[in-house]
């Protein structure tokens, strides 16, 4: 995200998180919000169960147009999409949310909306409160529904319509919530811009599932845009230009128009394998949180889930944990879905920066090098039985591989494994069917994991190598932090020599490696992976054509070849300029966009 700037001619250009890929251009919508003003209105105690009934009444409308925003979405793009708003169902029928609304009108005499609002936002607090900007997007579900209820407490049966535009907009709001966004008219709307909001927003899925680009993390774009003004939205980039000059724009349709048949080109790469010319295989699979990008996954060629997040899952139990039977749900439909190809569950990943309030814990002082990942799940075996089970389970229905995330040595990984076992002999004697076999692999993320690899590659299926700590862990340095992130490279010698050497671990031992990080994802790296020896690519899955049409230009001697020079530089500035260029002499026919990508 980018302070906002402007230009010799007078455009404003505005940074984002693009969240749904591709290029829009076109006139403003701004939306007022928000939708309703709350006062606290202190009645009398006679008329409480009156406005306890007002309160139910909109509760039961906002069921109702829920529904109809499901079965529409379910029409439009499918019932992975359609479950958003099984989430929004549930919180309405939540019967803690009814109790304490009803309880808190009768005690204290107020209004049905200010009694609503309250007990709302001891949900949203806790959302708010979580340390991964993934988890907090889940909080957007619950005002959602709040500003549904609020709406129809107001009088209006409707929120913002734009089922009715009569010409295409780029629509621009303080917040949009999955509702809003999945009625949207989809032959007007061509893009939307956002104040709030990240990727893993529902919001962000249904843009994306319904092909509207659309760029979130905005800030106040809200308030300086006004409705009529030109937009530029670039929802790969992130970026919006308000205003720009005739040529700017020319410019900007040119590249829309080059962008469009860029994507017809690679989508029609999409049933094809990524192999390269001399017909060495490189599997392309999807870094997925949620069941429901599936979808995504198989319309960019994904094949399979090569790191499926779980612990996205505990949000949809939210304030509580997921039982088993929640678990089991998800994974067996997951697994169904990736058929003919596999998928990877990571077992419970918190802790560090993935805060989640609910579990009491004690704070720490450096909670990246503190409880996380297996180490929680060790410490709280009650939650890692009950997910263990429930992917052993839905490994009977497809075929689902069984990861462990941050593990640094042996007698972490005896302990998770011996867990394992202990649940394989609970459901025998509880004669509940499930898969024996399920591969167990490892994710290399700490320097420790990759320089043990040769004796962790005895006691493992597989391995995932995750770049994006593997990278902080090694160099000390704070991704999130701004003063030191220009130390984030993932082209450092060290980096690659230790990929190297699990790579050569996991070649002794038959053990299947796969990146799961972004640097897979970033085109000019996936040739140097594929140099070093690894045969499996995890990633966004909007980002696999890109990588795909880059592997099968080259050749894997080629990679090999770029990989042995750059190892020999002492640099990452020096390896970043040699595989920029070698890669394009390579892969000639990829735009040089594509190859800049992230480092």
């Amino acid at each position: 995200m980018t302070e906002p700037a402007g230009t010799e001619d007078g455009t404003i250009a505005l940074g984002g998180v693009g969240v749904s890929p591709g290029i829009a251009i076109g006139r403003a919508l701004v939306l007022e919000g928000p939708d309703v003003a709350i006062f606290r209105l202190d009645l009398s105690p006679a008329s409480g169960a009156g406005e306890v009934t007002r309160f139910q009444r909109a509760i039961r409308l906002a069921w109702r147009q829920l529904r109809h925003l499901r079965d529409r979405v379910r029409n439009e793009a499918g019932e992975a999409y359609a479950r958003v708003f099984e989430a929004q169902i549930l919180i309405l029928r939540d019967r803690a949310l009814h109790q304490e609304t009803a309880a808190l009108i009768l005690r204290e005499h107020v209004n049905a909306e200010w009694a609503f609002h309250t007990v709302v936002g001891r949900y949203t607090q806790v959302f708010a409160q979580l340390g991964e900007p993934a988890l907090k997007d889940r909080g957007t579900d619950i005002e959602d529904v709040e500003a549904r209820v609020q709406a129809i407490l107001a009088g209006s049966r409707k929120r913002h319509d734009l089922s009715e535009l009569m010409e295409d907009v780029i629509v621009v709001s303080a917040t949009l919530g999955p509702s809003d966004a999945a009625g949207l008219n989809r032959e007007r709307v061509i893009g939307l811009a956002i104040d709030g909001g990240g990727p893993t927003s529902h919001t962000a899925i249904i843009a994306s599932a319904l092909g509207i680009p659309a760029v979130a993390g905005l800030r106040d774009a809200s308030a300086r845009i006004r409705t009529g003004d030109l937009l530029v939205l670039d929802g790969s980039e992130g970026r919006l230009l308000v205003n720009p000059a005739e040529q700017v724009a020319a410019v900007w349709r040119e590249r829309r128009s080059r962008l469009a048949q860029r994507e017809l080109d690679l989508m029609m790469l999409r049933d094809q394998p990524a192999v390269t010319r001399e017909g060495a295989r490189v599997r392309l699979q999807a870094n997925i949180e949620l069941v429901e990008e599936m979808l995504a996954a198989r319309r960019f060629g994904a094949e399979g889930v090569g790191l499926y997040r779980s612990e996205f899952l505990y949000l949809r139990g939210a304030p509580g944990f997921p039982d088993e039977e929640e678990h089991y749900r998800a994974y067996r439909e997951l697994a169904e879905k990736a058929l003919p190809h596999d998928v990877v569950i990571r077992t419970l990943d918190l802790g560090g920066d993935k805060s989640f309030s609910t579990i009491p814990e004690r704070r720490e002082p450096n909670p990246v090098l503190g409880l996380r990942g297996v180490r929680l799940c060790l410490r709280r075996e009650d939650l890692f039985r009950t997910q263990i089970r429930a992917v052993l389970r839905a490994a009977a229905h497809g075929k689902v591989r069984l990861m462990f995330p941050m593990i640094s040595g042996l007698e972490e990984l005896r302990r998770a494994r011996a867990i394992v076992n202990e649940v394989k002999d609970e459901l025998r004697v509880m004669r509940v069917p499930f898969e024996p076999e399920v591969p167990i692999g490892i994710m290399i993320e700490v320097p420790a994991a990759a320089l043990t690899a040769d004796r962790l590659a005895r006691e493992v299926d597989f391995f995932s190598i995750g770049t994006n700590d593997l990278i902080q862990y090694t160099l000390a340095i704070d991704r999130g932090n701004e003063s030191v992130a220009y130390l984030y490279q993932p082209m450092h010698p060290a980096i690659l020599h230790l990929i190297r050497r699990v790579v050569e671990a996991a070649a002794k031992t038959g053990v299947r490696v796969s990146v799961c990080g972004e640097m897979a994802a970033y085109p000019v790296a996936a040739v140097i992976l594929a140099g070093l020896g690894v045969t499996e690519l995890s990633m966004n899955p909007a980002a696999i054509p890109s990588v795909k049409q880059v592997i099968r230009a080259i050749r894997l001697a080629d990679a090999r070849a770029l990989v042995e020079e750059a190892l020999r530089l002492d640099s990452p500035a020096e390896i970043e300029a040699l595989a920029r260029k070698r890669v394009a002499d390579l892969a000639p026919a990829e735009p040089a966009a594509a190859l800049g990508g992230r480092s």
